[in-house]
């Protein structure tokens, strides 16, 4: 029986080290558990989701995440962060856009979500994106602990640090597709702090941002229910 219970962990840990060995990374989370309840009110349109506008790089608090690698110092201590040049070539904004999608599709917030532009839509929302940061502090213990390959990694496997991680998205705006304004939806921004997992290289934080990203667009889409209820759609 322990010998089943350290092949899980030691199966759990393997994409730790398969991500370790690679600098390319996703904005991804799952989805499949992702599901509306009958109780959900589905509105009744079909809109296409245009790719944020990014303006992150015009913030100063973000320029972190252009200039600098993963791992680096804050304030004279070392942290992790979400840098920008680790993530795939299909750019931040297009990626979350895909995932709002995905999210609102599975959620049933409207009778049908498409990415970009398409022929089946009748409105659009388009918004800005200003934050997708994420930064927590180094784990000496699991820098140790990566001293001594798969043991070491169990011994540390559970280890936390704290961190900050802030997703802003703003001028949320539903158009009907002749370009006339339906509903100004305004700004959403979640701030979360926390003790988030951590690893010898600092590829967590980006696993870290992801999950809260699913959290975000989880509310989002509440919100947007709520705002959308006494909409009268033209």
């Amino acid at each position: 029986m322990r010998t089943l219970k350290t092949m899980k962990r030691l199966l759990l840990l393997l994409p730790l080290f398969l991500i370790s060995c690679t600098v390319s990374q996703k904005v991804i989370y799952k989805t499949d558990d992702i599901s509306a309840s009958q109780l959900t009110k589905t509105i009744p349109i079909k809109v296409e989701i245009r790719v944020l506008n990014d303006n992150r790089a015009n913030i100063s608090e973000n320029s972190i995440l252009f200039t600098n690698s993963q791992q680096t110092k804050l304030d004279g201590k070392a942290y992790f962060i979400n840098a920008e040049k680790n993530y795939k070539k299909d750019s931040v904004a297009s990626q979350i856009t895909r995932l709002m999608v995905e999210h609102f599709n599975k959620a049933k917030l409207f009778e049908m979500t498409f990415y970009g532009q398409s022929n089946y839509s009748d409105y659009y929302i388009t918004g800005t994106l200003n934050s997708f940061y994420g930064e927590q502090q180094y784990s000496s213990a699991a820098a140790v602990g990566s001293q001594f390959g798969l043991i070491g990694a169990l011994a540390t496997a559970n280890a936390k640090t704290p961190g900050r991680i802030l997703i802003d998205i703003s001028d949320l705006k539903l158009f009907k597709k002749d370009g006339t304004l339906i509903k100004d939806l305004g700004s959403f921004y979640k701030e979360y702090k926390d003790d988030f997992k951590v690893d010898a290289y600092g590829w967590y934080i980006y696993w870290n941002v992801n999950e809260k990203l699913k959290d975000f667009n989880t509310h989002l889409i509440e919100k947007i229910r709520i705002d959308m209820t006494e909409t009268t759609l033209k």
